[in-house]
């Protein structure tokens, strides 16, 4: 079997397999997404993968109009909250991709069907960890924690 240039299949698969396993891990397409595991994130890493998600989320946020009794300011300090938005931002960056056949962005609103009611379980509208005030400050403004909040929750990992 060939392609339309009439290249062999076999010859176009072990082309691909060629330095498959040195392909860069954040170059633009599909191959490109940082999958994000937070048990494993190194120090030099946390910074800019924080900064990245808290992007995301305040664009999120305001686009789809989400109440803080959903995704409260401090939505970092709940690591289910930071997993199920990591894994929704991950998720919008594949769909969004441009290697897309164009059913992404539909999918990652199925998806985000279903995460909308697992985002609002895993905060329920209440702290437990003592940060229970929510500010409403209506702006992108970076919470003064943000800085400490990220340099801490690495600290030796």
């Amino acid at each position: 079997m060939t392609d339309d240039d009439g290249i062999p299949q076999d010859v176009l698969v072990a082309t691909l397999a060629e330095g498959w396993d040195q392909a860069p891990r954040q170059s633009p397409g599909m191959l490109g997404i940082r999958v994000i595991n937070w048990r494993t994130l190194g120090n030099a890493d946390a910074p800019e993968v924080w900064t990245d998600l808290r992007e995301w989320v305040v664009w999120f946020t305001h686009r789809y109009n989400l109440a803080s009794r959903k995704i409260p300011p401090c939505w970092f300090k709940h690591g289910a909250l930071v997993e199920e938005l990591s894994a929704l931002h991950t998720a919008w960056l594949v769909s969004y991709d441009s290697l897309d056949a164009g059913y992404g962005p539909i999918g990652w609103h199925e998806r985000l069907a279903v995460a909308i009611p697992r985002l609002a379980s895993w905060y329920n509208g209440e702290c437990h960890n003592g940060h229970t005030e929510l500010p409403q400050t209506g702006d992108d403004a970076v919470p003064t924690e943000w800085a400490d909040w990220i340099g801490r929750s690495h600290a030796g990992g």
